[in-house]
């Protein structure tokens, strides 16, 4: 008896090489990502371009650059980026060249995991357009000036993509502690990713285990020769939950309203979606990163923008449906620019509507939840109001603005449900991972 013939080599749609080719197949598929890329970001810059000074912390991290190991600033643990500029040469004056680069690094990761998840180059383009248009990208032109948080986000999608690969997977974990240790508020959802790759959990055990010994022993090393402002102590002394973390959350809702758009449709599209149901998991386990990440963070509109996450594995679904989802995805897209570009809905300034009507300080100091816990005599140290005063104060004042919020997310999301079950066919099947 013949023996039957070996199968061939699983690969991505669009890439049925055999495995000694997939690496040039990859190659051209970031080729494609990083032109698309920087053609999306180009567009992006044209609609809101880069402020020339860095705010806040990102100054910091521009000083930083010039010499990451004088461990200089409030965050002198966040080390990754400014190490980065610094061995690139884009150091000081050249930093926030550097951030445009993370922003276009960014793109095209996104780009790339669209085209290795078996989108079409079409979707790709939708997709990274979408991204360069919202909140992760433009967010960081006009109020975070300097910030390195694409760099996180980068990270997080490189991970998506080698989830198969233990060491490398923790790897990259440990690297996105270096940069900002919110990612250790998303293992569990790095835990997921692993485990539809693989149900043997020592390997994962032991690699996020170093991962996090390392990143500890790195951290302590550092605050004992720094003394970072911002460092566990504070956080500890200074307790966001739960009054300041409701506050947050509601923030967090209206940040992904006003800094998306309709395209937050999508989320409820895959969410209604045929096939595969483990996949869902993964909105609800990034939410409970970024929800989580709000028990004692308040930068609503940093860290809530790590929903870019789900929104590209949902989009790379939606598209996969045909011509007609990739029409629909354009239309959104188109409303999602036109109401960026509204004055009173235009979210990107530090002083954007309508977060700037309940986050005055003047508001949440009238209000308790910003409350000051220093000893009489001493200098001002701002901390956070019990949850008495956010129920009782805070969102008495905020329902004008909060209600057609939320209503609008209802909307959204609404359309997304409606989009899924009218859909012409079922929504495409995971591509086998990489």
């Amino acid at each position: 008896m013949s023996e039957l013939p070996t199968p061939p080599s699983v690969a991505p749609i669009g890439c049925r090489q055999p495995l000694a080719s997939r690496v040039d197949c990859a190659g051209l598929q970031f080729a494609a990502a990083l032109t698309t890329a920087l053609g999306a970001y180009l567009v992006s810059c044209w609609l809101v371009p880069m402020q020339p000074t860095p705010a806040a912390f990102g100054a910091q991290w521009m000083e930083m650059s010039k010499d990451p190991f004088a461990l200089y600033g409030q965050f002198p643990h966040r080390l990754l980026g400014p190490l980065l500029a610094w061995a690139l040469g884009c150091g000081g004056e050249h930093f926030l060249g550097f951030v445009c680069g993370l922003n276009v690094l960014l793109l095209t990761m996104v780009g790339f995991f669209c085209l290795r998840r078996g989108g079409a180059f079409v979707d790709a383009v939708l997709i990274t357009l979408a991204v360069a248009l919202t909140a992760p990208v433009q967010m960081y032109k006009e109020h975070w000036v300097g910030y390195v948080d694409p760099l996180c986000y980068s990270l997080f999608f490189a991970s998506m993509l080698t989830a198969r690969w233990p060491w490398l997977f923790w790897s990259l974990f440990l690297a996105n502690l270096l940069n900002h240790e919110l990612a250790a508020f998303l293992l569990p959802w790095l835990w997921f990713l692993r485990r539809r790759e693989d149900r043997r959990w020592r390997a994962d055990l032991i690699g996020a285990g170093v991962a996090l010994a390392l990143y500890a022993g790195f951290y302590l090393l550092v605050k004992a020769k720094a003394q970072p402002t911002y460092s566990s102590d504070y956080f500890f002394s200074h307790p966001l939950f739960p009054g300041g973390t409701l506050v947050v959350w509601c923030l967090a809702v209206v940040h992904w309203v006003v800094g998306t758009g309709p395209l937050l449709a999508m989320l409820a599209a895959h969410q209604r979606r045929p096939g595969e149901r483990a996949e869902r998991w993964q909105l609800w386990l990034v939410l409970l990163g970024i929800l989580s990440i709000f028990g004692i963070a308040f930068d609503w509109q940093r860290h809530s923008n790590l929903l870019v996450l789900p929104f590209v594995l949902a989009s790379t679904r939606f598209l996969a449906g045909g011509a007609r989802q990739r029409w629909i995805f354009a239309a959104l897209l188109v409303v999602s620019a036109a109401l960026f570009l509204v004055p009173t809905w235009r979210p990107w300034s530090p002083t954007a509507w309508p977060t700037c009507v309940i986050t005055e300080p003047q508001v949440l100091v009238r209000t308790g939840i910003l409350v000051n816990l220093a000893p009489d005599g001493a200098p001002v140290d701002f901390g956070f109001g019990p949850l008495r005063a956010t129920v009782q104060n805070w969102l008495p004042e905020a329902w004008p603005v909060l209600l057609p919020t939320f209503g609008l997310l209802a909307l959204f999301l609404g359309l997304g449900w409606w989009l899924a079950r009218r859909a012409p066919a079922p929504l495409a099947q995971p591509a086998p991972h990489e």
